[in-house]
């Protein structure tokens, strides 16, 4: 999900204003009407009850303007403005409710609105021993070109409710809700043509239910169920033409059968080695196959990336030996087929009509 916002954003811009439900960040460069003063000090006035009253400011080390805001009895008011030290506008936050709720606006330098949305006081408190602000409701956050590229919902800073990804026309790419802070339900993937990519069922934050795979094309890729985070009952995977490839039967994550239905089969030995390679035709062998002894091992080859430099590690299969090949037809061997040793002699040939050998020769 694209964010320009990170935590780390907003906890700057606003940890530094905790101190009696304090708010931070920089604003227009200091006129006469601000007292020059020193950088990171605070000018104000309290009340005969020693809270901030009346007009707050804060300056950079430049002298730039950091915040400027109003206080009524120790609590902030009407509207905050944060600025960079550049003088740029950083962001834009009406208290209302004696400070209890703040809307706030988030702006990248430049100008261009980066976020949106509100905060609560909490009565948590900080390291500092200062009220915290939590995210409330909607938040809404949009690219450098002002277009929205997601909405999301909070309740006390925990992700609550729907939330959704844009594109930058505007179309959807995810979807979903949250409750209390996970996934939860059904959670839908599109391209940026609104073609539905995948559709994916959560239960506090696990995979549980539907899952939902597609093609480019809008055809399913794998369709089948999970039960709290494991894969359960019968998956299917399908070609791109929408023919069924595999079937798998599934208890509770454990793999019970499996069907290879139609489309190129790949078996290997349990370290991803080669095993048996053929076609599949309506749970037929059908065409040439392809199977290996059990020897080989992985290497890792190391280079060097000869545009970037950066170092390249591939892992590489040596030392492999075909043990047997030929051809299927109708799910039977059919035709010549030829075996050989570990070093890839031809040890002997057989004939087989229709899954029947006919004979065989020595090499």
């Amino acid at each position: 999900m694209m964010r320009n916002v990170t935590p780390a954003t907003l906890v700057l811009c606003f940890a530094l204003f905790m101190g009696h439900a304090s708010w931070a960040q920089p604003g227009t460069p200091s006129g006469g009407n601000y007292p020059a003063g020193q950088a990171g000090i605070d000018f104000n006035v309290n009340n005969a009850k020693n809270n901030k009253e009346g007009t707050w400011i804060r300056v950079w080390p430049n002298g730039n303007l950091y915040y400027v805001g109003q206080f009524k009895d120790g609590n902030p008011s009407g509207q905050f403005k944060f600025f960079f030290e550049s003088g740029e506008l950083m962001s834009e936050v009406t208290h209302i409710e004696n400070g209890r709720k703040a809307f706030t606006k988030l702006y990248r330098q430049g100008g261009t609105l980066q976020a949106e949305g509100m905060y609560m006081t909490s009565r948590k408190l900080n390291e500092q021993g200062e009220p915290m602000r939590l995210k409330q409701g909607e938040w809404v956050y949009y690219d450098a070109s002002g277009q929205v590229r997601l909405k999301e919902s909070y309740n006390m800073d925990v992700l609550q409710g729907p939330a959704v990804t844009l594109s930058k026309n505007g179309k959807r790419l995810e979807e979903g809700s949250y409750v209390d802070g996970e996934r939860d339900g059904t959670w839908k993937t599109w391209d940026e043509f609104g073609t539905v990519l995948s559709e994916i069922g959560y239960r506090d934050g696990v995979f549980h239910g539907i899952c939902k795979i597609n093609y480019a094309n809008g055809r399913p890729q794998t369709v089948g169920m999970y039960d709290t985070g494991k894969e359960n009952g019968f998956w299917k995977s399908f070609m791109e033409d929408g023919t069924v490839q595999t079937t798998r039967q599934f208890d509770h994550g454990e793999l019970l059968k499996e069907i290879h239905e139609n489309g190129a089969v790949l078996l290997t030995f349990s370290d991803g080695r080669p095993r048996e390679e053929f076609e599949v035709v309506n749970q037929l062998k059908s065409g040439p196959f392809l199977e290996w002894h059990d020897t080989g091992e992985w290497t890792i080859e190391e280079s060097i990336d000869p545009e970037t430099g950066d170092p390249i590690r591939k892992r590489i299969l040596t030392g492999e030996a075909i043990r047997r090949e030929g051809e299927y037809v109708n799910g039977k061997l059919d035709g010549d087929v030829y075996n050989y040793d570990l070093n890839g002699r031809l040890l002997l040939i057989e004939r087989f009509e229709d899954g029947t050998l006919k004979s065989s020769e020595k090499q």
